[in-house]
C-alpha cells in the first residue's frame, strides 16, 4: 500500500481499518492478539491542564491531551475566570469531545476531576447545582462541569478513569504536562464561553427540597423575576451591541453577560448613569428632547441628536484634536500589542461600546515575545487607567454638549478646549505593577474590613519597604499617586 501521509502510516500499521469516528482520525483501531482474533484495544489518553497567576485576574491557562497512539491536541483558554482547575476540566473536555466513540481510558493527576467523574457531577446534578449563578451560561465554572457530565452520558464507547501522579517518572503524562504550558503560550484558543450544551442531556433546574428558606426564597426570585436586561428596553441596544462586536472584533458575545459591566468598569459615575439610560432607550436626546430650543433635537449638521453622534463628532464639531490629546495619554500606558481595542479612535459608529468587554476581548489574545514578555498581564494592569481615560474623555464631551444646549452663552469649540482636556487627563491614576497590585488587593480587603482607615497603614508599609521601578515618576510622587488613587476609589 502506498503511504501518502501520517493518516495512511496509522492505516497501515493498524491493519487499514478504523471503527466510526466523529473525526476520522480519531477511530479506535483494531488490532490483532496473539490467537489471531480481532479485537478492539482500550486507547490510553493522558490529559493536564496548566495556568499562570492560578486565583489572579491575569491567569492565563492552557488544556492539552496526548495518546499512545502520538496524536495530541493542545488549546489556549479564553472566557470564564480562569484556574488551573478550569484548566484540568478543559482538558478532559476537550478529550471526550475528540474521543466520543473509542474506548478510551483516560489518565488524570487531578484530584477534582476523579472527585467529579467519582459521582460529584451526579451529586451537583442532584442538589440541583447550587453554585450556579443566575441567568446560567457556559460562561462559568458550574456550565463547564455540566458540558462534562453530557460528554460523560453521550457515548458509544468504554471509558475508565486512572489516576496519575504528577511530576513524576510518567513520560506521557510529563508530555501532557508540556502539552498544556506550550497551549497557554501557543495553542489556538479555546472559548469555554461559546461551548454548547444540548438540551436535555443535563437537569439544570434547581431543586428545592430540604434546602434552607433563604435559599429557596432566592432561587424562586432568580427564576421568576426577570433580569432588566432580558426585558424588551434592551432589546436594541442589545442587538446593536452583538453585530458592533462581531463587527469590530470578530467576537460573537453574549450582551447579558456584559450589559451590567457599565457598573464595574473605571469610568465616571455620572458618565455611567448617562450610558445605563442609553441602554434603557431613555435618554433625553433627539425625538425624546422637549425642550424649547431646537439643540438638543438636532445637531448643526441637521443630523438628529444621539449620544453616539456627540462622542464621535460631526463636520460641525471636529474633534481629531481632542482625540489625539487622549491618544497620546494611551500610548504612554498602553503596551505596543496589534490589539483594536487599545486603538478607541477605531471602534467605529459606537465608541463606547467596547468599554462593557475589554477584558473579554483582551483575554488570551496575545503571546510572549522578545519585546513583551507577559502581554496579557501589562493588558490587565493598564487596563484600568485606560478605562478611566477614555470614559472621561468621552465624559467631558458630553459635559460641553450638554452645557451648550442648556446654557446659550457658552459655545463648544473642540480647538480651544484641549487644554482643559490635557489638564483633566493628567490627573489619570498611575499604571500599577504587579506586586503593587497584589497591594492594592489586600488594601481593599483590609478597607472593607475596617472601618477605622487602617487600610492605609496596611497598604503603605509595603510600598515603602519594596522598589517600584519606573522612569518617568519619581518614587515618592507615584506612592502618592496610587494611595490617592485607591483612596478616591479609581481601582474599585
Amino acid at each position: 500500500m502506498e503511504i501518502h501521509d501520517d493518516k495512511d502510516m496509522f492505516l497501515a500499521s493498524y491493519g487499514g481499518q478504523l471503527t466510526a469516528a466523529p473525526y476520522e482520525r480519531h477511530g479506535t483501531p483494531l488490532v490483532r492478539d496473539d490467537s489471531g482474533i480481532i479485537l478492539e484495544r482500550d486507547i490510553h489518553i493522558w490529559t493536564d491542564g496548566s495556568a499562570k497567576d492560578n486565583g489572579l485576574e491575569t491567569c492565563t491557562a492552557g488544556a492539552a491531551w496526548t495518546s499512545d497512539l502520538t496524536f495530541h491536541d493542545e488549546v489556549s483558554l479564553a472566557g470564564i475566570p480562569l484556574s488551573n482547575n478550569v484548566a484540568e476540566v478543559a482538558a478532559v473536555v476537550l478529550c471526550l469531545q475528540a474521543w466520543r466513540s473509542a474506548h478510551i481510558v483516560v489518565h488524570t493527576d487531578s484530584t477534582l476531576v476523579l472527585d467529579l467523574v467519582g459521582g460529584g457531577l451526579l451529586a451537583m446534578e442532584r442538589d440541583g447545582w447550587r453554585d450556579t449563578p443566575r441567568h446560567f451560561s457556559m460562561g462559568t465554572p458550574t456550565g463547564l462541569k455540566k458540558t462534562l457530565l453530557h460528554l460523560l452520558r453521550d457515548r458509544s464507547g468504554r471509558l475508565a478513569f486512572q489516576k496519575a501522579k504528577a511530576h513524576a517518572d510518567d513520560v506521557s503524562n510529563n508530555l501532557a504536562d508540556h502539552l498544556a504550558n506550550q497551549g497557554r503560550l501557543f495553542g489556538r484558543v479555546m472559548c469555554i464561553d461559546n461551548v454548547a450544551l444540548p438540551s436535555l442531556w443535563v437537569d439544570s433546574a434547581p431543586v428545592l427540597a430540604h434546602q434552607p428558606l433563604d435559599y429557596i426564597t432566592k432561587m424562586v426570585v432568580q427564576q421568576f423575576v426577570p433580569s432588566p436586561t432580558t426585558t424588551v428596553k434592551f432589546s436594541r441596544f442589545s442587538d446593536r451591541w452583538v453585530v458592533a462586536m462581531a463587527g469590530l472584533f470578530n467576537e460573537v458575545l453574549d450582551p447579558g453577560h456584559y450589559i451590567a459591566n457599565v457598573w464595574k468598569i473605571n469610568i465616571p459615575l455620572k458618565f455611567q448613569e448617562t450610558l445605563w439610560k442609553e441602554m434603557n432607550n431613555m435618554l433625553t436626546l433627539g425625538h425624546r428632547y422637549h425642550g424649547r430650543s431646537d439643540s438638543g433635537r438636532f445637531c448643526r449638521c441637521r443630523t438628529e441628536m444621539s449620544l453616539n453622534h456627540i462622542l464621535l463628532g460631526c463636520r460641525k464639531y471636529v474633534l481629531r484634536g481632542l482625540q489625539a490629546v487622549l491618544l497620546e495619554r494611551l500610548r504612554r500606558i498602553s503596551p505596543s500589542l496589534p490589539s483594536r481595542s487599545l486603538h478607541p479612535d477605531e471602534w467605529g459608529h459606537s465608541p463606547w461600546f467596547p468599554l462593557l468587554a475589554l477584558k473579554r476581548l483582551e483575554q488570551g489574545k496575545f503571546y510572549p515575545s522578545k519585546s513583551l514578555r507577559s502581554p496579557n498581564e501589562a493588558l490587565s494592569l493598564s487596563r484600568p487607567v485606560r478605562e478611566w481615560l477614555i470614559g472621561n474623555y468621552f465624559w467631558q464631551i458630553w459635559k460641553w454638549r450638554m452645557k451648550e444646549i442648556h446654557d446659550t452663552s457658552f459655545n463648544f469649540i473642540p480647538i480651544l478646549l484641549e487644554k482643559t482636556l490635557a489638564s483633566v487627563l493628567d490627573a489619570a491614576p498611575p499604571v500599577p505593577s504587579a506586586k503593587e497590585r497584589t497591594c492594592m488587593r489586600d488594601w481593599k480587603k483590609a478597607r472593607d474590613a475596617s472601618s477605622d482607615g487602617t487600610a492605609h497603614e496596611q497598604c503603605t508599609a509595603p510600598l515603602e519597604n519594596r522598589p517600584v521601578k519606573t522612569k518617568a515618576v519619581p518614587m515618592e510622587s507615584r506612592k502618592a499617586g496610587i494611595l490617592r488613587a485607591l483612596t478616591d476609589g479609581a481601582y474599585d
